[in-house]
């Protein structure tokens, strides 16, 4: 085996990815996702979603599905995952690329994923789901950065009064965005891509998605 880590971020996010959920625009994207993706709940839990290369010659993927759920266990002190704050939703190749493999890991909040990726997977990474309002409060400077996802233009003072209760994911890392409903405005980091996600593949800094 090359080493446990490898192992763990390979089985860390694959598995909602192929998953028929609604896009940030609100519509269905029809392809399957096959780059690292957050798939948000309007209820502020996400699923992670990472494809990564599969090399058999290492490990086998009951192996790495177990390695996996006992890693969850350990985090979760010995607790069944049911009900827990993180839980393993599905761990399997993919179908039209045998040569990789997909893992969903399903977060019940951002603190608990920013947790379980220091401990766990030993990677420190900011990410933020909440209300506008909660993301002020915790010091984000939503103003500076915003802009209409349509019009392109900046956030005003008067319209972020107005959102105080919409849903903001700020994140670091380089990844796509499944949103629960429609994207208002984003930071000039993100494009929004023809299948409806909001796209921070390429935006260095922070990124900023608010939904409806």
């Amino acid at each position: 085996m090359k080493g446990r880590r490898r192992a763990i971020a390979v089985l860390t996010a694959l598995g909602a990815c192929m998953l028929a959920l609604a896009g940030c625009s609100g519509q269905t994207a029809e392809e399957p996702i096959r780059t690292s993706t957050i798939v948000l709940a309007a209820d502020g839990s996400f699923t992670q979603c990472r494809v990564e290369d599969f090399d058999r010659e290492d490990y086998q993927l009951e192996e790495l599905d177990g390695m996996i759920r006992q890693e969850v266990r350990d985090y979760l002190g010995g607790a069944s995952e049911e009900g827990g704050s993180v839980a393993v939703e599905q761990v399997s190749h993919l179908e039209e690329n045998r040569a990789q493999v997909m893992v969903a890991l399903h977060f019940a909040d951002s603190e608990v994923y920013e947790d379980y990726r220091a401990l766990v997977d030993k990677q420190s990474c900011e990410l933020f789901y909440g209300t506008v309002g909660e993301a002020l409060s915790a010091g984000y400077d939503l103003a500076a950065v915003l802009q209409d996802v349509k019009k392109g233009t900046a956030v005003t003072p008067e319209q972020l009064e107005k959102i105080g209760d919409s849903m903001v994911v700020i994140f670091e890392e380089a990844l796509q965005i499944r949103c629960p409903s429609k994207v208002q405005y984003i930071s000039d980091n993100v494009r929004i891509t023809d299948s409806g996600y909001a796209d921070g593949t390429e935006g260095e800094g922070l990124k900023y998605v608010v939904i409806k």
